[in-house]
């Protein structure tokens, strides 16, 4: 089980990396939508939610929950990964 810190920390850097911007430049209240992210940096977070945290993402996560803010994704990692 990783903590809401660890689980910002990871899942905020691959969105930094993938968008060229610092952590600064992000806002965890803001939907993801702003981020500008496509198709492949969804399929990047998947990807490091399972080698990371041993969660499974799907993609209707994302088409279901369009106004998804980071915080509540990292909430959701946490949420999955404690029970």
């Amino acid at each position: 089980m990783k903590n809401y810190d660890s689980i910002y920390a990871k899942v905020s850097e691959m969105i930094c990396d993938a968008k060229d911007l610092d952590a600064d430049d992000l806002n965890a209240d803001a939907p993801l939508t702003v981020l500008d992210l496509d198709s492949l940096d969804y399929v990047e977070l998947m990807i490091l939610a399972k080698r990371e945290f041993g969660l499974t993402l799907t993609p209707e996560l994302f088409t279901q929950h369009p106004m998804m803010t980071l915080r509540e994704l990292c909430e959701y990692i946490e949420k999955e990964t404690a029970a």
